[in-house]
């Protein structure tokens, strides 16, 4: 349940979006100088374990929401891929999210992405004593996006969405806007990328726009062969900016492969109020992946989970 909040009559919508508010940023570990902070969270459990570090190794479906320019990584624009994750965060967050990745050419991906949220069982008062009811507080955002090869080793890419939000009886729309581009150095191994996410304006919330969290997101990512247990190490880090709340965050991960089955991951949020040391672990067989993040959050947020299906489609 999340916490019971008092507040007059006349002030209740702007109660309740404060709290909607509060409870986002408190499961992101921010502060509450930007909107829709579930546009932060991670999208799989590959990246939550590695600490969301996810600039020059993301691919694939999850690359919808962290880089697009991803979408041509590791497989290039050979097979189709489908991703679904389900996140239990704090305070009845929950989260869903289904992504594609289909190749057109070798130069040209696509990518399909949804992404909602809900904040439940939000107790509503207008005045001391037991709660008059409660609600849920929701928040969508649909995606397109497109990369392409621009050079060897060079892609960039772009993720338009369509963003909604609803607290209480208010709802407003917006579009939101993603930019990246990755890039495979001549030293073998190494990539670095760069995001620029979540650019764009929101319709009004009764009387104010909620500001989205625009972000800089920058890093790199290293792969080691591990000869002796026929895998890899990666090594990855991202700077992080956002721009609205004038934070930075370090995110650092890990991710060792053996026989390209088994993976076992950490991370770690340097800058974060909410988060710190992330693990996890994944299993590849055949067309499938799984994959299991579990986060553990500051002071008495308790502990996050999240759970992802992958399915490669030759």
């Amino acid at each position: 349940m999340a916490t019971p909040v008092i507040f007059p009559r006349t002030c209740a919508p702007i109660g309740v979006v404060l709290l909607t508010l509060v409870v986002s940023v408190f499961a992101e570990g921010g502060t509450a100088s930007s909107g829709l902070t579930f546009l932060k969270l991670g999208v799989s459990g590959r990246s939550v374990a590695m600490g969301d570090a996810m600039a020059a190794s993301v691919y694939g479906a999850a690359a919808t929401h962290y880089n697009p320019a991803g979408l041509l990584a590791r497989d290039g624009a050979g097979n189709a891929e489908l991703l679904f994750m389900h996140k239990e965060w704090i305070q009845d967050t929950r989260t869903e999210f289904l992504g594609a990745r289909v190749g057109v050419s070798e130069p040209l991906a696509l990518g399909f992405s949804v992404n909602t949220t809900t904040v439940s069982d939000i107790e509503l008062r207008t005045r001391p004593g037991p709660a008059e009811g409660t609600f849920t507080s929701r928040y969508l955002a649909l995606g397109v996006s497109g990369a392409y090869r621009v050079a060897e080793g060079v892609s960039a890419g772009i993720t338009v969405r369509y963003l909604y939000e609803k607290i209480l009886v208010d709802d407003a729309s917006g579009i939101g806007i993603d930019l990246g581009m990755q890039y495979e150095t001549p030293l073998e191994g190494l990539s670095v990328g760069v995001a620029l996410a979540n650019l764009g304006t929101m319709g009004d919330l009764r009387n104010e726009p909620s500001r989205l969290p625009a972000l800089l997101r920058g890093g790199a990512a290293f792969v080691l062969p591990v000869a002796s247990l026929h895998g890899e190490l990666l090594l990855a880090a991202d700077g992080l900016f956002i721009f609205p709340e004038s934070r930075s965050l370090l995110n650092a991960g890990a991710e060792l492969s053996v026989e390209d089955m088994v993976m076992v991951r950490v991370g770690y949020q340097a800058g974060s109020e909410g988060r710190g040391l992330s693990l996890g672990g994944g299993i590849r067989y055949g067309i499938f992946a799984l994959d299991y993040a579990f986060s553990r959050l500051s002071g008495d947020l308790g502990n996050g989970h999240t759970i992802s299906l992958g399915v490669v489609l030759e």
